[in-house]
């Protein structure tokens, strides 16, 4: 666990400090700044000759040294380095001297160590890390003097090893280093002083890696307004302390949902200014949706129930009627269709309320042996199916087959109409008896469904997928919303073909020019783990 505490303003030296203040006239009559080892510093910068000699080989380091002093001019080269350079990073003053101080600066913590060597930052101290020369990094706490000593041409910075492990009690330390709640502390600023070690089982970051960044550059931009007004409100009002839930960007790219609570620390604490506690809230949140949408789809189902019910049965009762009167039979007929109808309606409204939000227990099975299942119950005696090319899927074999199952119905219903929103009855170059041709091909992107019958009308091609859309007298309306939930369900997309561009398929399989539907699903290597997906 590493906590990074400024114990010290940073305008204040203390007597550790060793060294005296520096001659701001720059003409050698007052005191000089001095090193580690008291040793005093005249003249100017290293190539005038005036400074103990940096580029010499260093001799043995400080015993018990925590520290050194640098002198460092505002792009981040290194002017003059102090004789405990070797104790704290394990390089030789040689070597430090004439580089690049930023390039020993670990890639997270550069811009505010940069600012303060620029003057942008008010703060002059800054914990950040060093480059070691075993190649590990070792925290330090730097302070910067604001203004530039006149004979370097740069500024004086003290870097100061932190020791993590005495900052906190032991109790504490612990709790934090094996607390799931990911702890993290922030400064005036708005920027991350430190995370707790749990960031990396909730976020996959290395623990350290975002100190320096603002938080909220990993929100999600949906919640990023929000999360900034309740973020610098907290972080200006000691009394606010907002509960927040929003997504954030894992180490992967993915989005996960957390929930902060932020409290202010006190003005004089040393760690930062305002705590918060995370946790990740995502499981939660995925069964809020499913609630959502299982009490949408139970709305729709109550809706459906009164309205579109009511119809039929008020012809079944009239039809009745009607034949008690007449003593004929044609009345009957007339509510045995109704009751058909209801009973399509029954099955596809179940369906629906039966529909879930995603996929439980996928499995692996082929495209093509699904497709026959459903035409043999969905299938009709005057058409008949084509499967292609096939391929292999990762989804719910039961459901998907439901989708066939619509999907054929909706083909044969239609060709027999005279299409949806109307069109020519169905005919082949074969006459108009030739049977529908209903294909099942898997393409480039997942797999499509097409017939040759009359198509869909441009002008309903927008509201095809609609719930209650039909274009048919005794039509539901429900059967492709049916296909539409299914397909969703699985993570993947189902739209009609496009009008300027057919999409991938074998060459060797001829795509009717009718009604076409086009599945499109991610393949193993871009699917997620465990998610369903579709291998053509």
């Amino acid at each position: 666990m590493t906590l990074r505490p400024t114990d010290r303003p940073s305008t204040a030296r203390g007597d550790d400090d060793r060294r005296e203040p520096i001659d701001e006239a720059g003409d050698g009559t007052g005191p000089g700044p001095r090193d580690e080892d008291g040793e005093s510093w005249t003249g100017g910068r290293p190539d005038a000759g005036g400074l103990p000699d940096s580029t010499a080989s260093a001799g043995p380091s400080v015993p018990g040294a925590d520290r050194f002093v640098s002198a460092v001019a505002v792009d981040g080269e290194v002017l003059f380095a102090g004789p405990s350079v070797p104790a704290v990073l394990g390089v030789e003053r040689a070597s430090l001297a004439g580089e690049n101080l930023l390039d020993r600066v670990h890639p997270n913590d550069r811009e505010p160590v940069s600012d303060a060597l620029s003057a942008v930052a008010t703060d002059r101290v800054v914990t950040h890390r060093l480059r070691h020369a075993n190649g590990g990094f070792v925290w330090v706490e730097s302070v910067v003097d604001e203004e530039l000593a006149p004979e370097f041409g740069g500024r004086v910075v003290t870097a100061r090893r932190v020791d993590s492990e005495s900052a906190f009690p032991e109790r504490f330390r612990e709790f934090l280093e094996y607390g799931t709640d990911l702890v993290t502390v922030v400064d005036g600023d708005g920027r991350v002083r430190y995370e707790s070690p749990s960031v990396e089982e909730v976020l996959g970051y290395e623990q350290g890696s975002t100190v320096g960044r603002s938080p909220l550059g990993y929100v999600h931009p949906d919640d990023r307004e929000r999360v900034t007004e309740r973020f610098y409100r907290a972080l200006n009002d000691s009394d606010a302390t907002p509960t927040m839930e929003y997504r954030y960007r894992t180490a992967d790219g993915d989005w996960v949902w957390l929930e902060s609570r932020t409290r202010s620390l006190p003005a004089d604490a040393a760690v930062g200014r305002l705590l918060i506690n995370s946790r990740d809230v995502s499981e939660r949140k995925a069964r809020e949706r499913r609630l959502t949408d299982r009490n949408e789809r139970l709305d729709r189902f109550a809706s459906i129930v009164s309205h579109d019910l009511r119809n039929p049965l008020s012809v079944i009762r009239a039809s009745m009627e009607m034949a008690q009167l007449k003593g004929e039979t044609e009345p009957l007929e007339r509510g045995e269709r109704a009751v058909d109808r209801i009973d399509q309606l029954v099955s596809e409204l179940l369906t629906l309320a039966r529909q879930g939000s995603g996929i439980d227990e996928p499995t692996e099975f082929a495209l093509g042996a699904v497709a026959r299942e459903a035409w043999d119950t969905a299938g009709s005696a005057d058409a008949r199916l084509v499967v292609g090319a096939d391929a292999r899927v990762r989804g719910d074999r039961g459901r998907l087959q439901q989708a066939f199952e619509n999907l054929f119905r909706n083909a044969t219903e239609h060709a027999a109409q005279g299409g949806a929103g109307g069109g020519d009855a169905h005919a082949t170059d074969g006459g108009e008896d030739a049977p529908l041709t209903v294909v099942v091909t898997a393409t480039d992107e997942g797999f499509l469904v097409a017939d040759d019958g009359p198509g869909i009308d441009p002008a309903h091609r927008e509201e095809v997928f609609d719930p209650g859309f039909t274009t048919r007298e005794d039509g539901t309306g429900y059967g492709l919303d049916i296909v539409r939930e299914v397909v969703e369900s699985h993570g993947w997309t189902v739209d009609l073909r496009g009008d300027d561009a057919d999409p991938a398929s074998p060459d060797d399989v001829r795509v009717p020019d009718g009604a076409c539907f086009v599945v499109r699903a991610p393949d193993p290597d871009a699917a997620d783990t465990g998610e369903p997906w579709i291998d053509g």
